[in-house]
């Protein structure tokens, strides 16, 4: 159970490290040789993969990688995963938002090396995907008005709320 347990916050580290644009965490979550592929995205080390990350910085308004059913299955110092996510990401395209939401899985493979499990590879999964361009987002109404705004960067109000959870 507590490999179990590493392995889910391992796979929540990763989608909070990469929503809130902690691009060296994310780094941390792989060991040195692990493979990614995010399809046309990036695919490859976790370098290119931090890489591309960093890259799109800049056209990303948020994002939201929320994980739903997860699988694990594990065997001494190896397991595997199969995690089900809704991605959200809302992306500046010149004068208007873009929203692109993508309902997929994350194949995973993980090692405990120096009693720590991270990422040995990992593969993106499209299940389905929505496009709305614009994006329909508005922010005028009362439950959400007045309220702040997430980012997908430093930026974000919860680096400056939390003092324990952090980036981490």
């Amino acid at each position: 159970m507590l490999d179990e347990h590493q392995l889910r916050k391992l796979v929540h580290g990763y989608c909070r490290a990469v929503d809130r644009g902690d691009l060296e965490f994310v780094r941390s979550l792989y060991h040195h040789d692990a493979q990614d592929t995010h399809g046309e995205f990036s695919t490859g080390s976790v370098d290119d993969l931090v890489g591309q990350l960093a890259a799109a910085r800049p056209y990303l308004r948020s994002t939201q990688h929320n994980v739903t059913t997860v699988n694990f299955a594990i065997s001494g110092r190896s397991a595997e995963g199969e995690i089900y996510t809704i991605a959200t990401h809302t992306l500046i395209a010149g004068d208007r938002d873009v929203d692109v939401t993508v309902g997929g899985r994350y194949l995973d493979k993980y090692e405990k090396r120096d009693g720590s499990w991270k990422f040995v590879e990992r593969a993106i999964v499209t299940d389905w995907a929505r496009v709305d361009d614009p994006s329909p987002v508005e922010f005028g109404h009362p439950i959400t008005r007045g309220t702040p705004r997430g980012s997908p960067d430093a930026n974000d109000p919860s680096h400056q709320f939390f003092s324990l959870l952090g980036s981490r």
